[in-house]
């Protein structure tokens, strides 16, 4: 089998769902697109309200297997970018064997999952597939929540959702939204001519994936923002706004603060900063500008800042073989909602519950709300796996890792009694990023790996 060719089959795919927006709860085009592709091939297929699709392909009678893709993508683009994600095609740039976008994230994460599963469509003859493409994962998860499985015969399933080529992710993480309310409510401070206000803003972070990326020391801008304003003496918030969604390590943060404090030393303060963390962060900046005198201030200035330094980020607990298994990601704040996102993820239940009773004791500290907004379950490949056993006996490269991402499977596997998962995918580098990048050759690998498997299974 030739590898160039099977990438380029695999690619063109890739490239026509990339004309498509698909940013999460924008899925009807790639519904649209996925129910002509069926048509045109005479294959049976199922649609829901929720825009999730499942194609059947059938021509033998060998027992079913489900493979599993979703249909939308992170949207991240950079600061000077006037892409529309509703309505704007993402626009590939070629680097050797990389694929990359420009100025956006490519949404390799998981457009092409879906593109090796319509080449498989396309080329294995002898199969029984039931190609599931579900909507919104990127969020709410609503299209695995909601599929009706009773549309799905299949006792086992391949999920292309993962990052790294001849790798069999065997588990994943649950995952928990918690959300923290602090208020929005300002106050006039009386002693405003002694006050000056400054805009400093950090950015340049590698940003990233909160499960994937989280023990890669990329850091996080609202971490990292409110370290440098400890140094500053006599702080207090006029506004904060860092960070996107709760899957995302923050790369920008922006802060309007008041002080008392004089401008030459307010500099040399950032200064040492900078040269201090410039060291493990290659590509910070941070900028600081005085702007015109606010009087209007956070009343939660001083509890705000306070939750942020008692905030514990990054890798909570790791297994015996120095694997993450309990994370937690201060993803976004934002003093215009009055609003903390913070996201959670676990492989084990009882890490998952100390790490909500520390963050329900945190907001009870401060005099913040703090609530579970959702939460997504993790799954495990089930034991003495046949669908394992057949994926590592047609790829000798193939080895088996556990997974601190949150997917869909815990969701299918929680719904479908017994079903055994497993998954495996291309070199996906930097997902959630605008460095978001794909690994050419490592997609022949995984077609080819895949069509061995059906063809022998």
């Amino acid at each position: 089998m030739n590898n160039n060719i099977v990438s380029e089959n695999v690619i063109k795919y890739f490239e026509t769902l990339s004309l498509i927006p698909r940013n999460s709860g924008n899925e009807k085009g790639m519904q649209n697109y996925l129910v002509d592709f069926a048509i045109s091939r005479n294959l049976p297929y199922f649609i829901d309200e929720y825009n999730n699709v499942i194609i059947y392909k059938k021509t033998c009678n060998k027992e079913p297997i489900i493979l599993q893709a979703h249909t939308d993508m992170v949207c991240v683009k950079t600061p000077n970018s006037k892409h529309n994600f509703n309505k704007d095609a993402i626009k590939i740039i070629k680097k050797g064997d990389w694929l990359t976008a420009q100025h956006t994230t490519l949404g390799a994460d998981d457009g092409i999952g879906v593109a090796l599963i319509l080449e498989i469509l396309d080329t294995v003859t002898s199969c029984n597939i039931e190609a599931v493409f579900t909507a919104s994962e990127e969020t709410t998860m609503q299209g695995a929540y909601k599929l009706n499985v009773k549309k799905l015969s299949a006792k086992k399933m391949i999920c292309l959702d993962g990052f790294q080529v001849n790798t069999i992710l065997t588990s994943s993480a649950s995952f928990t939204d918690f959300l923290v309310n602090f208020g929005t409510d300002r106050t006039f401070i009386t002693n405003a001519n002694n006050l000056k206000t400054f805009k400093l803003v950090i950015s340049g972070l590698e940003g990233g994936h909160s499960g994937f990326d989280i023990d890669k020391n990329r850091g996080n801008s609202n971490i990292l923002i409110t370290e440098l304003l400890n140094l500053i003496p006599d702080v207090t918030l006029n506004d904060f706004s860092g960070g996107h969604n709760y899957n995302i390590l923050p790369s920008k943060t922006e802060v309007i603060f008041t002080t008392t404090t004089d401008n030459k030393t307010i500099k040399q303060i950032i200064k040492n900063f900078y040269i201090q963390n410039k060291k493990q962060y290659k590509t910070l900046k941070i900028q600081c500008h005085r702007q015109l005198n606010k009087t209007l201030v956070l009343q939660q200035s001083a509890n705000l800042l306070g939750f942020i330094n008692n905030f514990q980020q990054g890798v909570i607990k790791r297994n015996e073989n120095n694997e993450v298994i309990a994370s937690q990601n201060l993803s976004e704040i934002s003093t215009d909602n009055g609003t903390i996102k913070i996201g959670l993820r676990s492989n084990v239940k009882t890490y998952e519950k100390e790490m909500l009773n520390s963050l329900k004791e945190l907001c009870r500290k401060f005099k913040f709300e703090g609530k579970e907004i959702d939460t997504q379950p993790s799954f495990s490949t089930l034991n003495n796996s046949e669908l394992l056993k057949a994926l590592i006996q047609t790829n000798s490269k193939a080895t088996e890792v556990k997974s601190h991402m949150a997917v869909e499977c815990g969701i299918f596997q929680d719904r479908i009694k017994n079903l055994d998962i497993v998954i495996i995918s291309p070199t996906i580098i930097d997902a959630h990023c605008t460095t978001e990048r794909l690994n050419i050759s490592s997609i022949a690998e995984t077609s080819i790996w895949l069509k061995n498997f059906l063809e022998t299974y």
